[in-house]
């Protein structure tokens, strides 16, 4: 005989609130039936729910809905509209990194480190050339940091970034799913990118499910955020402007004036338009300054040398292309990285260096050091060395 359970019923409408349209036939009926009276539940059905919609299952056994800490950022859309439901996998990834976080900043205060000096510095600032020079300046950049010979995609762009980022300070964490459950993607329509602010371990994380030209905007972004000393839940890479906060604006424009220097562009933009039109204009710039279309698209329309039918069209067809290429890439099933190799570039370096470095002095244990990573102790012993041997 299975044993039944009786749940509160501001538990079950708590739930309720959590699950979606899209969520298993069979936990909505589950929870339909449970929240009339029809039926009541089994532990059993209880575990089956919480593993088709990731609620924890501690969570059906309170009193009163929990308090998840989702309320330091702005939720938006695509079209910065609020998204008041965020998603089981965008809150336990905010849990993860906050975690990440908490355990980042007692490990450097315990070892006296001091406060990050450009952690909110510019908040207020709205001199767009004034903060990218600021940030060029942070992160040791030159005016054309791009046209270094090691850069010759926007993955190398993003690695030059995210090394300067986290040698800065700045936990930077990256995946496409919630831990290591590869059942539990991440949704770019959802948000691209987040960051926590702190003053000693700031963490942007960066939702890799995205293109690599849209992990580097968003990469920019966020860091932007940081210097401004606000919380920020990324979603649209470059909006149209409209309903959109001030500092969206701001950090909008900083990361583009830093992929893209006015004066340099609008140099290459008047040799490349005497020869072609403006869309293939387009094309040969953004291979110049090895950063997406869209954002050359973008850069071109505030100077008002395009129309924004233009840049609509550009932009919406480098959506279409990364959606192609992407399916292609799954149906084929090629590129795909190992284990390790995926684990390595997810991982923040310098994290991952002061997590092990207290796990042998004993200050932290294995078990929480499995926990933050999403490892085990074969495994992480294994990432440790590939991170070390390999580099990151």
């Amino acid at each position: 005989m299975q044993t039944t359970v009786n749940i509160s019923p501001s538990i079950l409408d708590w739930v309720w609130q959590q699950v979606d349209a899209t969520s298993s036939a069979k936990a909505i009926d589950y929870l339909t039936k449970w929240r009339n009276g029809e039926q009541t539940p089994t532990f059993n059905q209880i575990e089956e729910v919480s593993r088709i919609t990731s609620i924890p299952l501690g969570y059906f056994f309170l009193d009163t809905p929990p308090e998840e800490n989702t309320k330091f950022v702005e939720y938006r859309t695509i079209d910065s509209v609020a998204l008041n439901k965020p998603s089981r996998n965008l809150i336990d990834t905010m849990h993860d990194m906050d975690m990440i976080q908490e355990w980042t900043r007692d490990y450097l205060i315990a070892n006296d480190s001091s406060k990050i000096p450009f952690i909110g510095k510019y908040a207020g600032e709205t001199d767009i050339n004034f903060i990218a020079n600021e940030v060029r300046r942070i992160l040791s950049l030159k005016l054309d940091w791009y046209k270094d010979k090691k850069i010759k995609t926007a993955e190398d762009s993003f690695r030059v970034i995210k090394n300067a980022i986290s040698n800065n300070g700045v936990i930077v964490m990256i995946s496409s799913t919630v831990g290591a459950n590869t059942h539990r993607l991440l949704d770019i329509d959802e948000f691209r990118a987040f960051t926590m602010i702190d003053d000693i371990a700031p963490l942007i994380f960066i939702n890799s499910n995205d293109s690599a030209n849209g992990k580097l905007f968003s990469l920019l972004h966020e860091f932007i955020h940081l210097c401004m000393g606000e919380n920020s839940l990324f979603n649209d890479r470059y909006s149209n402007g409209k309903n959109v906060k001030q500092i969206e604006t701001i950090c909008n424009a900083v990361a583009a004036e830093i992929l893209v220097p006015k004066t340099i562009f609008e140099r290459e933009w008047n040799c490349a338009i005497n020869q072609y039109d403006e869309e293939q204009a387009i094309h040969i710039l953004a291979r110049i300054f090895v950063c997406g279309q869209t954002v050359i698209a973008r850069k071109a329309y505030d100077l008002r040398f395009i129309n924004y039918a233009l840049y609509d069209k550009i932009a919406k067809a480098a959506v279409a292309y990364y959606i192609e290429t992407k399916k292609r890439k799954k149906e084929k099933q090629q590129g795909h990285p190992g284990y390790y190799t995926t684990k390595a570039s997810q991982i923040d370096k310098r994290f991952i260096f002061m997590l092990a470095h207290s796990v042998v002095e004993g200050k932290t244990l294995y078990s929480d050091a499995f926990r933050l990573t999403h490892t085990n102790r074969s495994t992480f012993e294994s990432l440790i060395n590939k991170i070390i041997g390999g580099g990151n």
